[in-house]
């Protein structure tokens, strides 16, 4: 029938065999004791199939996934899994970026962001006439220059960009938009009780060693000073170790010698330095995580001291809303920014309320959907990286909720892990509204609450593993108190 999936006889990994009737358009829990097959089920075998189906319906190539050992599986729909695996791992990417609430707030700052004047400090509000051009193309440089109405200084115009930890125009230039700033440990790249012709430099290898021991002496000569390559790092002069660790053009190195140009070439002493070296290779290769985490071990991590960790120019920093900054609207928990939000007509004038109100609207329903999934204590600032992997499966299900997509089967790998029990039942809201739109909505779960919400329940056991994978019960939730319950 078409409002049901049946599936016949899965046997992938350890199911014994498996058949069994879903109801379509409904919450369906797939429960059991850990090892039982629930994911074997719900992800190896629903979902697999689901996304094979659709891919060949498209007439793509389905090689790359491969049909699961099941005898069959009809009434399925396109399938998406909402499993606990983080896939950003970007430092640039935060909580904000991620749901877009932070882009919104940027375009809420660029409408309506009161600026300190350069000139006389006080606020200029913004002139909707002259930065209409603005709105209605969002870009990421200023392109006008607004009179401050006090005293006729020209401030530059607000863009979206200006709020962009990501872009130039916004940027901390500190920590190029990061928040944090890496230094080098010193102490795990060079051994100071060695000489570097005896391997101080723990990162090169015999070969470098050698290459690099003709820089250091050619730099030596051009400067007029001594090198020897053989006495301990420690025990260096603070200029022969300032070449070592900087390199010749480094503002530390330079200062010993003001007026003394540096080598043109290589060959002729223009020696990088250890530390700079390391610090080129880490920028250059930020976006390479396997990279960049395993560079980072030998550095030490600190709060950006320009920003203060909020990652944006400080004239970006300066401008307000309400008498709040974007910054400060960022560290806010979601309940929290959602309580501002909320009083935002209240506080807003005609003029600002007729450039804002839309763009409100749109902040509060992200916000709403995000406290609904249980991650109202989160801040838009958080890194994705911290995140655990519940919180990065939460984000996922209110953007999903947003989508307003239907006829989907959707499967969740056990949503309620690590949300507090008074969130559980806002949860189950999400996933009924899900529900509503017209999905499936199949959640492997232990939750006794959960259970209890759904359409159908389905329970695979008796036990883990090789005593698992088998059908003990399918039908809808039983009350608590019920005969049979």
């Amino acid at each position: 029938m078409a409002d049901r999936i049946h599936i016949k006889g899965a046997r992938l990994h350890n199911l014994k065999n498996v058949s069994l009737s879903l109801p379509k358009n409904k919450l369906v829990v797939l429960t059991g004791l850990s090892g039982s097959g629930k994911s074997t089920l719900a992800l190896d075998t629903l979902h697999r199939e689901g996304q094979r189906q659709y891919m060949e319906s498209l007439g793509m190539v389905t090689g790359l996934v491969s049909r699961p050992s099941v005898d069959s599986i009809t009434g399925l729909s396109p399938s998406i899994s909402v499993d606990q695996h983080l896939t950003n791992r970007s430092p640039r990417s935060t909580v904000g970026t991620v749901t877009e609430v932070f882009t919104y707030l940027r375009l809420l700052w660029s409408r309506i962001g009161v600026r300190p004047c350069p000139g006389c400090g006080k606020g200029v509000p913004p002139s909707y006439e002259s930065e209409a051009a603005t709105y209605e193309d969002e870009g990421d440089e200023p392109r006008e220059v607004v009179p401050c109405p006090h005293c006729g200084t020209g401030v530059p115009g607000l863009v979206m960009g200006s709020f962009s930890f990501n872009k130039p125009a916004g940027a901390c230039p500190g920590c190029t938009g990061l928040g944090e700033v890496f230094r080098a440990d010193v102490r795990r790249l060079v051994d100071g009780s060695l000489g570097v012709a005896a391997g101080a430099v723990l990162g090169w290898h015999p070969k470098a060693t050698e290459r690099n021991l003709h820089l250091l002496t050619a730099a030596a000569a051009h400067y007029g000073i001594d090198f020897d390559v053989s006495v301990a790092v420690d025990e260096l002069g603070i200029p022969q170790r300032d070449l070592l660790l900087y390199g010749v053009e480094s503002p530390g190195f330079r200062r010993h010698f003001p007026g003394v140009e540096p080598p043109a070439t290589v060959t002729a002493g223009r020696f990088e330095g250890v530390v700079t070296a390391l610090m080129r290779r880490y920028a250059e290769r930020i976006e390479d995580t396997e990279y960049r985490e395993k560079t980072e071990r030998l550095m030490v991590k600190e709060e950006c001291g320009a920003c203060a960790g909020t990652r944006l120019r400080p004239e970006s920093r300066a401008v307000t809303v309400h008498g709040l900054s974007i910054a400060d609207a960022a560290r806010l928990p979601l309940d929290e920014l959602a309580g501002w939000l909320g009083g935002a007509r209240e506080r807003a004038t005609g003029a600002e309320w007729l450039f804002a109100e839309p763009v409100v609207a749109d902040l509060q329903e992200r916000v709403r959907r995000l406290v609904d999934v249980g991650v109202g204590y989160l801040t838009l600032d958080q890194a994705t990286p911290s995140l655990s992997a519940g919180e990065a499966q939460r984000l996922r299900l209110a953007a999903l909720l947003g989508s307003g997509l239907t006829g989907v089967l959707y499967v969740l790998d056990e949503p309620t892990i690590g949300l507090h029990s008074s969130d559980t039942a806002r949860l189950v809201d999400v996933l009924r509204r899900l529900r509503d739109l017209g999905n499936t909505v199949l959640v492997i779960e232990h939750n006794e609450d959960v259970i209890a919400a759904s359409d159908w329940v389905v329970e695979l056991g008796p036990a883990g593993g090789a005593a698992g994978g088998a059908l003990i019960a399918e039908g809808p939730p039983v009350p608590v108190g019920a005969p049979g319950a």
